[in-house]
């Protein structure tokens, strides 16, 4: 298995790390949430409740691991 096939999988199969834990951590090290945790945190537009922090962090962390993923894939031709 190629270097890059190695780093894909890793990203992409979570081999190796917790990727809740991860952002557990990332999000914990911002101190302007004082301390509340993203299930306690909503995104809130136009007096419309959108989604929790947590979820969006989940989803945006996807998003970046997948646009980070394609990046590396497109090294591996």
């Amino acid at each position: 298995m190629s270097k890059l096939k190695s780093i894909i999988n890793y990203f992409e199969l979570e081999e190796g790390y917790d990727k809740e834990e991860i952002i557990t951590d990332m999000i914990d090290e911002i101190k302007e949430l004082k301390g509340y945790s993203a299930d306690e945190i909503g995104l809130i537009w136009d007096d419309e409740e959108l989604m929790t922090l947590e979820d969006f962090v989940n989803k945006f962390y996807d998003k970046i691991i997948k646009g980070v993923c394609n990046v590396v894939k497109s090294f591996d031709k």
